[in-house]
């Protein structure tokens, strides 16, 4: 697979540069603008990411319009306009023609939640004009196809069996069955299965699985259904913070063992309870911000907490999933010469490679090959392990 270097747009201004001229106003609007939206959920139970998504494309497009850009020897100004999912997958499809038909939006960011993607994929593609970029499991149907559909994090096949799991079954040696807990709607049905035959090929049986309603905050009769002699471990699968922890303390107190794995979860539960638990493990996209891996990441953690008036422990990993997309976005522009024809800024996306804050990249075919890492949590000690990535 041939790879293309894309060089950081934003490197500079978000780790070198002062809190102070990072805050710079804009410049005037030059030759073209492009116009960006998104769709995450501000607001609700999935906001908790939400926020994080948001704020990450707003603080990157200001780093944009305060350094500048050219395309094709025009110069280039961002608008952005952000609209709220509200955690209800039924406000998608309202959203994205809004972006699309009202805003004229050429790329959309989101939205974060898998049953969203399909009326907003629906709307780019029947626009011709617009280019999806999401984190969210259910861009899987559309990556890869030719379309302008970006994931921004690999695909569950890539995340499950072909790195998570056997790191996980690597450190976590004594884990031989677990319990398998996972939201109960189309994505959760889809993975729960996925998950289970990676956790058999690396030797690690699954002896019960229980779907719960994604909005359920009592967590105890679920918890009590599993036998606690019959298991070395819980898998939490799908969902938040909120509802992991919820799921820890509720496990805890009925004597299930205190080994976590959880999936599209930070390290903070499994922190905030370090003293009770035997492992907690997490998978890290991009970056953790309590586990930064070198200076940059540090630096772009202070600076994103202090913009926002955040603790570092209440920030996901949502920023560093998004913020230098914005840049390698604006260099595939650069590179295609064109800001509105998004067959030719997906082009220049497909094999390519951008150095940021962290590292990104797609493969030949526009699949996500972005380095991710499983996190340890251990005697109150944490470890890093690094996989994939081209």
């Amino acid at each position: 697979m041939s790879t293309k270097t894309i060089g950081s747009a934003l490197t500079a201004a978000a780790v070198l540069c002062s809190v102070a001229a990072c805050s710079a106003e804009a410049p005037a609007a030059g030759d073209c603008v492009v116009r960006i939206g998104s769709i995450f959920s501000q607001t609700g139970a999935a906001s908790v990411f939400g926020v994080d998504g948001e704020r990450a494309i707003a603080l990157a497009v200001e780093d944009v319009n305060a350094e500048g850009f050219e395309v094709d020897g025009r110069q280039c100004t961002v608008e952005y306009r952000a609209e709220d999912l509200a955690s209800d997958p039924t406000n998608a499809a309202a959203l994205a023609q809004d972006l699309i038909n009202g805003f004229g939006a050429h790329y959309i960011f989101g939205p974060d939640m898998a049953a969203a993607v399909p009326p907003v994929a629906t709307a780019v593609q029947r626009s011709g004009t617009t280019m999806l970029l999401s984190v969210s499991t259910g861009m899987d149907d559309y990556t890869g196809q030719g379309e302008p559909f970006f994931r921004l994090s690999p695909p569950d096949g890539a995340m499950v069996s072909e790195g998570y799991i056997p790191a996980v079954a690597a450190e976590l040696d004594g884990v031989e069955s677990i319990a398998v807990l996972m939201n109960d709607d189309e994505t959760g049905r889809q993975l729960a299965p996925v998950y289970a035959e990676a956790f058999a090929e690396v030797g690690i049986e699954t002896v019960r699985t229980e779907y719960y309603d994604p909005g359920s905050t009592n967590f105890s009769p679920i918890v009590r259904r599993i036998d606690r002699d019959s298991v070395d471990a819980l898998f939490i699968g799908y969902n938040n913070d909120g509802s992991a922890a919820a799921i820890m303390d509720a496990a805890l107190e009925a004597g299930l063992p205190g080994t976590f794995i959880t999936r599209g979860i930070s390290a903070q539960p499994g922190v905030d309870r370090a003293d009770q638990l035997d492992a907690y493990t997490w998978l890290i996209l991009g970056a953790d911000p309590l586990y930064p891996a070198d200076e940059a990441q540090s630096a772009f953690v202070e600076r994103f907490t202090e913009h926002f008036g955040i603790e570092a422990e209440r920030m996901t990993y949502f920023p560093f999933v998004h913020y230098d997309y914005v840049g390698m976005l604006v260099r595939a522009m650069q590179e295609a010469g064109t800001t509105t024809d998004v067959e030719k800024v997906s082009e220049a996306l497909r094999g390519a490679a951008y150095e940021g804050v962290v590292q990104l990249s797609f493969d030949d075919d526009g699949i996500n090959t972005s380095p991710m890492a499983a996190g340890f949590l251990r005697d109150g000690a944490s470890e890093v392990v690094l996989f994939g990535g081209n």
